[in-house]
């Protein structure tokens, strides 16, 4: 295999087991092999490493003295996280602001007004995410939305533990909706604050639910 379709190879086999540990399909208390996996995606064992190491970079995985586990976190440094991924969302809603094209203000429109119309919670919940993430495109800064992703990855891992989330309320879409006339109203400073607030909201929410199941 030449190493341009190694490196291909890897980057498919990342985004496979990045998808699968956030989804919850590979349990946390599972310890991941190269030849297990190798045999399980199908592939060969170079891509495999490689990927187990872009994983592990990335914060994910933790390399043990035989294979990887999902690397668990404190629950201080998941609210860590809500802070950090507060600001980056903040920081998106005010370039989005300045920088949404007239094809992605119509987007993120009708993404609302869809979210309006649903009446279960779970699908409400998908498009509200769908939104934050076309917001973040809006925002036409890459290193912006790596960043956010990534922070949403840390949260992502440890959803689990509180089962439930502002996401798909009606007060998450009325705030979704404040955020988006700033937007829509090109108002930098309104968008950002709009956003510092909702996000701030969504960790002390968070805080509360993990402080009523410890």
């Amino acid at each position: 295999m030449s190493r341009s379709a190694t490196e291909t190879a890897a980057m498919t086999n990342y985004r496979t087991l990045r998808e699968r540990i956030i989804a919850g399909d590979i349990d946390i208390e599972r310890r991941l092999y190269e030849s297990a996996l190798t045999t399980e995606l199908g592939t060969s064992r170079t891509p495999i490493r490689e990927a187990l190491t872009m994983l592990e970079k990335d914060g994910i995985l933790t390399r043990e003295r035989r294979g990887y586990r999902i690397r668990r976190r404190s629950t201080q440094e998941i609210l860590d996280y809500f802070d950090v991924r507060g600001a980056l969302e903040a920081a998106s809603a005010e370039a989005a602001a300045l920088r949404a094209t007239e094809l992605e203000r119509a987007q993120m429109v009708a993404l609302l007004r869809s979210a309006a119309a649903e009446a279960d919670d779970v699908i409400r919940s998908r498009i509200h995410q769908q939104w934050h993430h076309k917001l973040h495109e809006a925002s036409h800064n890459e290193g912006l939305v790596d960043f956010i992703t990534r922070a949403e990855t840390m949260i992502s891992l440890h959803r689990q533990p509180w089962r439930v989330s502002i996401a798909g309320s009606n007060d998450s879409q009325a705030e979704h909706e404040h955020i988006l006339d700033a937007v829509l109203q090109r108002d930098a400073e309104l968008a950002r604050r709009r956003m510092v607030d909702h996000m701030s909201r969504a960790r002390d929410f968070q805080l509360q639910a993990l402080s009523e199941q410890a």
